[in-house]
């Protein structure tokens, strides 16, 4: 669905440009606001990336989902914004923020006991925030390994490594 309108957005039509916002702003927006923690820039960011989209629309890539890509594109918008907040945030900083996955988030999706989510939860929190990042996009988002590559900017094999090393680590801490 969402590739039937990228192509019509690389076509320069604007109400395709309107379905994309409306089919992935609130993945864009839980995304953004694990790296800004900030409301209100991740809506302008979110916001600059439409805005992005529709300024380059005819130049676009072809995209056989286009949703990393636009991922990619805010988690980009969002570094340089924090950037210019503070100076010292280096635009390749892979610590740059604390990807936040709450336990609300997980007795949703993997529906457990709320024990079991606090565990889970204090487990989550002793993870890098690497390997935060990467396990939202993997089972919240539901990334593939290639897709979160291409947010990320990480090689394949690191990013099944880091994967693999998270889910370990949570093993271990739950048992």
């Amino acid at each position: 669905m969402t590739k039937n309108y990228w192509i019509e957005l690389k076509k320069g039509k604007q109400s395709a440009l309107i379905e994309l916002y409306k089919l992935n702003y609130a993945e864009l927006y839980n995304y953004g606001m694990r790296i800004s923690h900030n409301e209100e820039l991740t809506r302008d960011c979110i916001h600059d990336l439409f805005t992005k989209l529709w300024s380059d629309s005819t130049n676009l890539k072809n995209a056989e989902d286009p949703k990393p890509y636009m991922f990619r594109m805010l988690r980009w918008i969002i570094i340089d914004a924090l950037k210019s907040y503070s100076p010292f945030v280096e635009k390749n900083d892979t610590e740059l923020y604390d990807p936040i996955i709450s336990g609300e988030d997980i007795i949703i999706n993997e529906e457990i006991s709320k024990q079991q989510g606090d565990r889970l939860k204090l487990a989550i929190e002793k993870l890098s925030n690497r390997q935060k990042e990467i396990i939202y996009l993997r089972f919240y988002s539901g990334l593939s390994y290639d897709e979160i590559s291409t947010v990320t900017s990480i090689k394949y094999q690191s990013i099944r490594n880091l994967l693999f090393r998270a889910l370990k680590e949570l093993r271990d801490q739950m048992h």
